[in-house]
Protein backbone atom coordinates (compact mmCIF):
# COMPACT_ATOMS: atom_id res chain seq x y z
CA UNK A 1 0.00 0.00 0.00
CA UNK A 2 2.91 2.58 -1.05
CA UNK A 3 3.27 4.74 -3.45
CA UNK A 4 6.30 4.78 -5.78
CA UNK A 5 8.21 8.46 -6.27
CA UNK A 6 8.66 9.00 -9.61
CA UNK A 7 7.58 12.66 -9.77
CA UNK A 8 9.83 15.95 -10.17
CA UNK A 9 9.44 19.49 -9.52
CA UNK A 10 8.64 19.95 -13.59
CA UNK A 11 5.55 17.07 -13.34
CA UNK A 12 4.46 18.46 -9.95
CA UNK A 13 4.27 22.14 -11.30
CA UNK A 14 2.08 21.41 -13.75
CA UNK A 15 0.07 19.06 -11.65
CA UNK A 16 -0.66 22.41 -10.27
CA UNK A 17 -0.42 24.76 -13.18
CA UNK A 18 -3.23 22.32 -14.70
CA UNK A 19 -5.40 22.00 -12.14
CA UNK A 20 -5.55 25.95 -11.85
CA UNK A 21 -5.35 26.89 -16.07
CA UNK A 22 -9.14 25.31 -16.25
CA UNK A 23 -12.77 26.11 -16.05
CA UNK A 24 -12.06 28.79 -13.76
CA UNK A 25 -9.80 30.99 -16.47
CA UNK A 26 -12.26 30.71 -19.32
CA UNK A 27 -15.20 30.70 -16.95
CA UNK A 28 -15.36 32.10 -13.33
CA UNK A 29 -13.04 34.77 -14.62
CA UNK A 30 -15.86 36.45 -15.98
CA UNK A 31 -18.09 35.78 -12.68
CA UNK A 32 -15.32 37.79 -10.97
CA UNK A 33 -15.23 40.85 -12.91
CA UNK A 34 -19.43 40.96 -12.64
CA UNK A 35 -18.49 41.24 -8.89
CA UNK A 36 -15.98 43.63 -8.55
CA UNK A 37 -15.85 45.41 -12.33
CA UNK A 38 -11.81 46.10 -13.50
CA UNK A 39 -10.72 45.48 -9.63
CA UNK A 40 -11.25 42.05 -10.10
CA UNK A 41 -7.42 42.46 -10.87
CA UNK A 42 -6.57 43.13 -6.88
CA UNK A 43 -8.93 40.39 -6.12
CA UNK A 44 -6.94 37.95 -7.66
CA UNK A 45 -4.08 39.20 -6.32
CA UNK A 46 -5.74 38.67 -2.92
CA UNK A 47 -6.86 35.25 -3.95
CA UNK A 48 -2.81 34.36 -4.73
CA UNK A 49 -1.91 35.61 -1.74
CA UNK A 50 -3.92 33.73 0.33
CA UNK A 51 -2.99 30.38 -2.08
CA UNK A 52 0.58 31.45 -1.35
CA UNK A 53 0.04 31.07 2.48
CA UNK A 54 -1.64 28.36 2.52
CA UNK A 55 0.41 26.82 -0.22
CA UNK A 56 3.60 27.37 2.52
CA UNK A 57 1.65 25.62 5.24
CA UNK A 58 0.81 22.80 3.42
CA UNK A 59 4.09 22.40 2.00
CA UNK A 60 5.22 21.75 5.87
CA UNK A 61 2.68 19.46 6.79
CA UNK A 62 3.71 17.53 3.52
CA UNK A 63 7.18 17.24 4.39
CA UNK A 64 5.94 16.22 7.63
CA UNK A 65 3.35 13.80 6.82
CA UNK A 66 4.52 12.34 3.25
CA UNK A 67 2.23 10.39 2.34
CA UNK A 68 -1.05 11.06 -0.39
CA UNK A 69 -4.05 12.07 0.92
CA UNK A 70 -3.50 15.89 1.84
CA UNK A 71 -5.69 17.56 3.92
CA UNK A 72 -7.26 13.96 4.93
CA UNK A 73 -3.64 12.52 5.71
CA UNK A 74 -2.91 15.96 7.64
CA UNK A 75 -6.34 16.16 9.68
CA UNK A 76 -5.91 12.85 10.85
CA UNK A 77 -2.89 12.57 11.96
CA UNK A 78 -3.08 15.64 14.36
CA UNK A 79 -6.89 15.59 15.59
CA UNK A 80 -7.76 11.44 14.97
CA UNK A 81 -9.97 9.63 12.92
CA UNK A 82 -13.40 11.12 13.29
CA UNK A 83 -12.35 14.60 12.28
CA UNK A 84 -10.18 13.23 9.27
CA UNK A 85 -12.20 11.50 8.16
CA UNK A 86 -15.00 14.15 7.85
CA UNK A 87 -12.72 16.64 6.40
CA UNK A 88 -11.34 13.94 3.62
CA UNK A 89 -14.38 13.51 2.93
CA UNK A 90 -14.97 17.48 2.43
CA UNK A 91 -11.90 17.28 0.04
CA UNK A 92 -13.19 14.68 -1.58
CA UNK A 93 -16.39 15.90 -2.12
CA UNK A 94 -14.99 19.30 -2.91
CA UNK A 95 -13.53 18.47 -6.36
CA UNK A 96 -15.59 16.17 -7.10
CA UNK A 97 -18.42 18.76 -7.67
CA UNK A 98 -15.47 20.81 -9.17
CA UNK A 99 -14.96 17.97 -11.73
CA UNK A 100 -18.13 17.62 -12.72
CA UNK A 101 -18.40 21.34 -14.35
CA UNK A 102 -14.95 21.00 -15.41
CA UNK A 103 -15.57 17.63 -17.81
CA UNK A 104 -18.88 19.33 -18.92
CA UNK A 105 -17.32 22.56 -20.43
CA UNK A 106 -14.88 20.07 -21.96
CA UNK A 107 -17.87 18.48 -23.66
CA UNK A 108 -19.84 21.70 -24.52
CA UNK A 109 -16.94 23.49 -26.35
CA UNK A 110 -15.72 20.17 -27.95
CA UNK A 111 -19.45 20.62 -29.00
CA UNK A 112 -19.12 23.84 -30.18
CA UNK A 113 -15.97 22.56 -32.48
CA UNK A 114 -16.53 19.50 -33.57
CA UNK A 115 -20.62 19.08 -33.20
CA UNK A 116 -19.41 15.69 -30.60
CA UNK A 117 -22.28 14.97 -28.14
CA UNK A 118 -20.94 16.61 -24.79
CA UNK A 119 -21.93 14.41 -22.62
CA UNK A 120 -20.62 11.16 -24.07
CA UNK A 121 -17.19 13.51 -25.23
CA UNK A 122 -17.06 14.30 -21.53
CA UNK A 123 -17.61 10.61 -20.23
CA UNK A 124 -14.61 9.62 -22.73
CA UNK A 125 -12.45 11.86 -21.85
CA UNK A 126 -12.83 10.82 -17.87
CA UNK A 127 -12.46 7.32 -19.05
CA UNK A 128 -9.53 7.98 -20.97
CA UNK A 129 -7.81 10.06 -18.65
CA UNK A 130 -8.41 7.03 -15.64
CA UNK A 131 -6.81 4.81 -17.94
CA UNK A 132 -3.61 6.56 -18.61
CA UNK A 133 -3.57 7.47 -14.47
CA UNK A 134 -3.86 3.35 -13.91
CA UNK A 135 -1.02 2.71 -16.55
CA UNK A 136 1.46 5.31 -14.48
CA UNK A 137 1.54 8.55 -13.05
CA UNK A 138 5.01 9.62 -14.93
CA UNK A 139 3.47 8.90 -18.17
CA UNK A 140 0.45 11.13 -17.28
CA UNK A 141 2.47 13.58 -15.64
CA UNK A 142 4.45 13.86 -18.71
CA UNK A 143 1.25 14.47 -20.98
CA UNK A 144 0.39 17.16 -17.73
CA UNK A 145 3.32 19.18 -18.47
CA UNK A 146 2.61 19.11 -22.66
CA UNK A 147 -0.55 20.22 -22.51
CA UNK A 148 0.15 22.89 -19.88
CA UNK A 149 3.43 24.15 -22.08
CA UNK A 150 0.67 24.74 -24.72
CA UNK A 151 -1.83 26.28 -23.06
CA UNK A 152 1.00 29.14 -21.66
CA UNK A 153 1.96 29.66 -24.50
CA UNK A 154 -1.14 30.04 -26.12
CA UNK A 155 -2.51 32.57 -23.07
CA UNK A 156 0.73 34.95 -23.85
CA UNK A 157 -0.20 34.75 -27.61
CA UNK A 158 -3.76 36.30 -26.28
CA UNK A 159 -2.27 38.85 -24.16
CA UNK A 160 1.12 39.81 -26.30
CA UNK A 161 -2.21 40.15 -29.51
CA UNK A 162 -4.85 41.99 -27.15
CA UNK A 163 -2.80 44.40 -25.32
CA UNK A 164 -2.53 46.50 -28.61
CA UNK A 165 -6.50 46.63 -28.73
CA UNK A 166 -6.89 47.77 -25.12
CA UNK A 167 -8.92 50.94 -24.27
CA UNK A 168 -7.42 52.53 -20.86
CA UNK A 169 -11.36 54.32 -20.63
CA UNK A 170 -12.72 50.49 -20.28
CA UNK A 171 -11.03 50.76 -16.02
CA UNK A 172 -12.46 53.58 -14.95
CA UNK A 173 -14.41 53.81 -12.33
CA UNK A 174 -12.34 50.94 -11.00
CA UNK A 175 -14.08 49.40 -8.25
CA UNK A 176 -17.30 50.52 -8.69
CA UNK A 177 -18.88 47.97 -6.17
CA UNK A 178 -16.56 49.01 -3.96
CA UNK A 179 -14.59 46.67 -1.42
CA UNK A 180 -17.64 44.35 -0.75
CA UNK A 181 -17.44 43.74 -4.44
CA UNK A 182 -13.36 42.72 -4.04
CA UNK A 183 -14.11 40.66 -1.85
CA UNK A 184 -16.93 38.74 -3.20
CA UNK A 185 -14.50 38.55 -6.15
CA UNK A 186 -12.20 37.25 -4.44
CA UNK A 187 -14.10 34.32 -3.21
CA UNK A 188 -14.71 33.18 -7.24
CA UNK A 189 -11.02 34.18 -7.83
CA UNK A 190 -10.03 31.89 -5.08
CA UNK A 191 -11.81 29.13 -6.42
CA UNK A 192 -10.39 29.55 -9.52
CA UNK A 193 -7.22 29.23 -8.76
CA UNK A 194 -7.85 26.49 -6.01
CA UNK A 195 -5.67 23.39 -7.38
CA UNK A 196 -2.25 23.82 -6.26
CA UNK A 197 -3.00 21.18 -3.16
CA UNK A 198 -3.02 18.42 -5.90
CA UNK A 199 0.64 18.59 -5.81
CA UNK A 200 0.41 18.00 -1.64
CA UNK A 201 -2.45 15.54 -2.42
CA UNK A 202 0.38 13.57 -4.72
CA UNK A 203 3.25 14.15 -1.98
CA UNK A 204 3.74 10.66 -1.42
CA UNK A 205 4.61 10.43 -5.33
CA UNK A 206 6.86 13.31 -5.38
CA UNK A 207 10.71 13.02 -4.93
CA UNK A 208 12.34 15.02 -2.24
CA UNK A 209 9.45 16.30 -0.98
CA UNK A 210 10.92 19.09 1.64
CA UNK A 211 12.49 20.97 -1.69
CA UNK A 212 10.07 20.10 -4.60
CA UNK A 213 6.25 20.52 -3.24
CA UNK A 214 7.32 24.30 -1.53
CA UNK A 215 9.00 24.90 -5.41
CA UNK A 216 5.92 23.58 -7.38
CA UNK A 217 3.41 25.25 -5.44
CA UNK A 218 4.75 28.84 -5.58
CA UNK A 219 5.80 28.38 -9.24
CA UNK A 220 2.42 27.26 -9.84
CA UNK A 221 0.92 30.03 -7.81
CA UNK A 222 2.67 32.40 -9.74
CA UNK A 223 2.71 31.53 -13.07
CA UNK A 224 -1.35 31.02 -12.70
CA UNK A 225 -1.40 34.60 -11.07
CA UNK A 226 0.20 36.01 -14.14
CA UNK A 227 -1.62 34.17 -16.75
CA UNK A 228 -4.79 35.36 -14.66
CA UNK A 229 -4.05 39.16 -14.86
CA UNK A 230 -2.84 39.30 -18.48
CA UNK A 231 -6.14 37.74 -19.45
CA UNK A 232 -8.00 39.96 -17.19
CA UNK A 233 -6.21 43.29 -17.80
CA UNK A 234 -7.02 42.49 -22.05
CA UNK A 235 -10.46 41.31 -21.78
CA UNK A 236 -11.39 44.09 -19.56
CA UNK A 237 -8.98 46.68 -22.03
CA UNK A 238 -11.30 45.89 -25.33
CA UNK A 239 -14.84 45.68 -23.98
CA UNK A 240 -16.73 47.30 -21.05
CA UNK A 241 -16.51 45.00 -17.97
CA UNK A 242 -20.55 44.99 -17.88
CA UNK A 243 -20.63 43.21 -20.58
CA UNK A 244 -17.71 41.00 -19.65
CA UNK A 245 -18.66 39.84 -16.73
CA UNK A 246 -22.71 38.78 -17.78
CA UNK A 247 -21.26 37.02 -20.86
CA UNK A 248 -21.43 32.81 -20.20
CA UNK A 249 -18.33 33.06 -22.19
CA UNK A 250 -16.43 35.86 -21.65
CA UNK A 251 -13.16 35.02 -22.90
CA UNK A 252 -14.49 34.13 -26.48
CA UNK A 253 -16.41 37.61 -26.27
CA UNK A 254 -12.98 39.13 -25.74
CA UNK A 255 -11.52 37.31 -28.41
CA UNK A 256 -13.96 38.20 -30.92
CA UNK A 257 -12.82 41.74 -30.30
CA UNK A 258 -9.55 42.00 -31.63
CA UNK A 259 -9.45 38.23 -33.41
CA UNK A 260 -13.13 38.93 -35.40
CA UNK A 261 -15.22 35.70 -35.71
CA UNK A 262 -12.14 33.70 -35.38
CA UNK A 263 -11.74 34.70 -31.80
CA UNK A 264 -14.86 32.00 -30.64
CA UNK A 265 -13.13 29.17 -32.46
CA UNK A 266 -9.84 29.74 -31.16
CA UNK A 267 -10.94 30.29 -27.63
CA UNK A 268 -12.66 26.70 -27.87
CA UNK A 269 -9.84 25.29 -29.17
CA UNK A 270 -7.64 26.24 -26.51
CA UNK A 271 -10.28 25.15 -23.53
CA UNK A 272 -10.42 21.82 -25.05
CA UNK A 273 -6.54 21.50 -24.77
CA UNK A 274 -6.97 23.08 -21.63
CA UNK A 275 -9.45 20.97 -19.41
CA UNK A 276 -7.99 17.81 -19.97
CA UNK A 277 -4.81 18.92 -17.87
CA UNK A 278 -7.40 20.18 -15.05
CA UNK A 279 -9.38 16.50 -15.31
CA UNK A 280 -6.32 14.65 -14.71
CA UNK A 281 -5.28 16.72 -12.23
CA UNK A 282 -8.24 16.30 -10.20
CA UNK A 283 -8.55 12.50 -11.21
CA UNK A 284 -4.76 12.12 -9.16
CA UNK A 285 -6.39 14.14 -6.27
CA UNK A 286 -9.85 11.94 -6.27
CA UNK A 287 -7.77 8.97 -6.61
CA UNK A 288 -5.13 9.80 -3.71
CA UNK A 289 -7.50 10.73 -1.39
CA UNK A 290 -9.85 7.94 -1.73
CA UNK A 291 -6.70 5.48 -1.78
CA UNK A 292 -5.09 6.68 1.87
CA UNK A 293 -9.11 6.64 2.92
CA UNK A 294 -9.19 2.81 1.86
CA UNK A 295 -5.18 2.54 3.43
CA UNK A 296 -6.59 3.53 6.90
CA UNK A 297 -9.42 1.45 6.93
CA UNK A 298 -12.39 4.18 6.22
CA UNK A 299 -13.11 2.72 2.62
CA UNK A 300 -12.71 -0.76 1.91
CA UNK A 301 -9.06 -1.69 2.01
CA UNK A 302 -9.56 -2.73 -1.87
CA UNK A 303 -9.82 0.94 -2.46
CA UNK A 304 -5.91 0.98 -1.49
CA UNK A 305 -4.52 -1.37 -3.70
CA UNK A 306 -1.38 -0.90 -5.76
CA UNK A 307 -1.39 -2.07 -9.05
CA UNK A 308 1.92 -4.51 -8.92
CA UNK A 309 2.86 -3.97 -12.49
CA UNK A 310 1.81 0.10 -13.10
CA UNK A 311 2.36 0.85 -9.05
CA UNK A 312 -0.89 3.07 -8.99
CA UNK A 313 -3.90 2.54 -7.09
CA UNK A 314 -5.68 1.20 -9.75
CA UNK A 315 -9.22 0.70 -7.35
CA UNK A 316 -9.16 4.62 -6.58
CA UNK A 317 -8.78 5.67 -9.57
CA UNK A 318 -11.73 3.38 -10.70
CA UNK A 319 -13.55 4.86 -7.71
CA UNK A 320 -13.07 8.39 -8.71
CA UNK A 321 -13.85 8.23 -11.97
CA UNK A 322 -16.75 6.36 -11.72
CA UNK A 323 -18.08 8.96 -9.21
CA UNK A 324 -17.03 11.90 -11.86
CA UNK A 325 -19.01 10.15 -14.32
CA UNK A 326 -21.74 9.81 -12.37
CA UNK A 327 -21.57 14.17 -11.02
CA UNK A 328 -20.83 15.16 -15.02
CA UNK A 329 -24.06 13.11 -15.89
CA UNK A 330 -26.26 14.16 -12.97
CA UNK A 331 -24.93 17.26 -11.50
CA UNK A 332 -25.89 20.89 -11.10
CA UNK A 333 -23.37 23.03 -11.83
CA UNK A 334 -24.39 26.16 -10.12
CA UNK A 335 -25.02 23.57 -6.98
CA UNK A 336 -21.44 22.09 -7.64
CA UNK A 337 -20.17 25.40 -7.74
CA UNK A 338 -21.30 27.00 -4.49
CA UNK A 339 -20.70 23.16 -2.86
CA UNK A 340 -17.06 23.61 -3.90
CA UNK A 341 -16.68 26.83 -2.27
CA UNK A 342 -17.76 25.83 1.10
CA UNK A 343 -15.57 22.46 1.04
CA UNK A 344 -12.67 23.88 0.35
CA UNK A 345 -12.78 26.39 2.78
CA UNK A 346 -13.88 23.80 5.35
CA UNK A 347 -10.93 22.14 4.07
CA UNK A 348 -8.31 24.60 4.60
CA UNK A 349 -9.52 25.86 7.96
CA UNK A 350 -9.48 22.38 9.16
CA UNK A 351 -5.55 21.98 7.65
CA UNK A 352 -4.98 25.34 9.50
CA UNK A 353 -5.63 24.11 12.93
CA UNK A 354 -3.91 20.89 11.86
CA UNK A 355 -0.78 22.47 11.12
CA UNK A 356 -0.93 24.63 14.78
CA UNK A 357 -1.44 21.18 16.04
CA UNK A 358 1.62 19.68 14.39
CA UNK A 359 3.48 22.85 15.56
CA UNK A 360 2.98 22.23 19.28
CA UNK A 361 4.04 18.74 19.19
CA UNK A 362 7.53 17.67 19.76
CA UNK A 363 10.44 17.95 17.35
CA UNK A 364 10.73 14.99 15.10
CA UNK A 365 14.37 13.45 14.68
CA UNK A 366 14.52 14.14 11.33
CA UNK A 367 13.32 17.89 11.56
CA UNK A 368 16.44 18.92 8.59
CA UNK A 369 14.39 17.36 6.00
CA UNK A 370 11.33 18.91 6.67
CA UNK A 371 10.21 22.09 5.40
CA UNK A 372 9.51 25.08 7.86
CA UNK A 373 7.21 28.33 7.27
CA UNK A 374 8.76 31.63 6.90
CA UNK A 375 7.35 34.15 9.45
CA UNK A 376 5.76 31.45 11.75
CA UNK A 377 3.02 32.06 13.38
CA UNK A 378 2.02 35.32 10.95
CA UNK A 379 1.59 33.31 7.59
CA UNK A 380 -0.72 30.41 9.33
CA UNK A 381 -2.37 32.90 11.29
CA UNK A 382 -3.23 35.65 8.11
CA UNK A 383 -3.89 32.09 5.94
CA UNK A 384 -6.53 31.05 8.98
CA UNK A 385 -7.77 34.38 9.25
CA UNK A 386 -8.95 34.87 5.25
CA UNK A 387 -9.91 31.68 4.90
CA UNK A 388 -12.67 32.15 7.44
CA UNK A 389 -13.78 35.77 6.20
CA UNK A 390 -14.28 33.94 3.16
CA UNK A 391 -17.31 31.60 4.19
CA UNK A 392 -19.11 34.63 4.12
CA UNK A 393 -20.14 35.65 0.37
CA UNK A 394 -20.50 31.82 0.11
CA UNK A 395 -24.41 32.13 0.42
CA UNK A 396 -27.34 29.30 1.95
CA UNK A 397 -27.37 27.30 -1.25
CA UNK A 398 -23.43 26.50 -0.71
CA UNK A 399 -23.36 25.73 2.89
CA UNK A 400 -27.17 23.39 2.42
CA UNK A 401 -25.13 21.12 -0.51
CA UNK A 402 -21.65 20.98 1.72
CA UNK A 403 -24.27 20.13 4.95
CA UNK A 404 -25.77 17.38 2.79
CA UNK A 405 -22.54 15.86 1.64
CA UNK A 406 -20.90 15.81 4.82
CA UNK A 407 -23.80 14.14 6.71
CA UNK A 408 -23.55 11.35 3.89
CA UNK A 409 -20.16 11.37 4.92
CA UNK A 410 -21.24 10.90 8.10
CA UNK A 411 -23.65 7.96 7.69
CA UNK A 412 -20.76 6.40 5.64
CA UNK A 413 -18.50 6.57 9.04
CA UNK A 414 -20.98 5.46 11.11
CA UNK A 415 -21.83 2.08 9.07
CA UNK A 416 -17.96 1.60 8.36
CA UNK A 417 -17.05 1.79 12.16
CA UNK A 418 -19.68 -0.36 12.66
CA UNK A 419 -19.16 -3.13 10.36
CA UNK A 420 -15.29 -2.83 11.34
CA UNK A 421 -16.75 -3.38 15.28
CA UNK A 422 -18.89 -6.49 14.38
CA UNK A 423 -15.91 -8.02 12.19
CA UNK A 424 -13.49 -7.69 14.99
CA UNK A 425 -16.26 -9.51 17.39
CA UNK A 426 -16.88 -12.30 14.90
CA UNK A 427 -13.38 -12.50 14.91
CA UNK A 428 -12.66 -12.67 18.85
CA UNK A 429 -15.63 -15.12 18.97
CA UNK A 430 -14.30 -17.57 16.56
CA UNK A 431 -11.01 -17.31 18.43
CA UNK A 432 -13.22 -18.74 21.50
CA UNK A 433 -14.65 -20.82 20.06
CA UNK A 434 -11.57 -22.43 18.49
CA UNK A 435 -9.89 -22.33 22.31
Amino acid sequence: MELQRTLGWKEATSLGVGAMVGAGIFVLSGVATGKAGPAVMISFILASLLAMLLGLCYAELASRYPRAGGSYEYVRETMGTFTGTIIGWAYWGAWLAASSFVSQGFGHYLYALTGAPPRLSAVLLLLGLGFLNIIGIKFSGKLQVGIVCTVVVVLLGFFIFGVKHVNYSYYLPFSPNGFSGILEASLVGFLSIVGWDAIVASGEEIRNPKKTIPIAIMLSIITVLFLYLGLLFVSIGVLPWQEFGASEVPVALASQQFLGTFGPTFTSLVIVIALPATCNAFIITISRTAFAMGRNGLLPKTIAFVHPRFQTPSWAITLGVAIQVSFTLFSSINIAVTATGFLYLLTFIFTMIAFFISRKRSVPKDKEKQFSVPFYPVTPVLALIICVSLLVPIGKSGFLAGLIWLSIGFGIYVLRIRAMATSKMVKLENQATNH
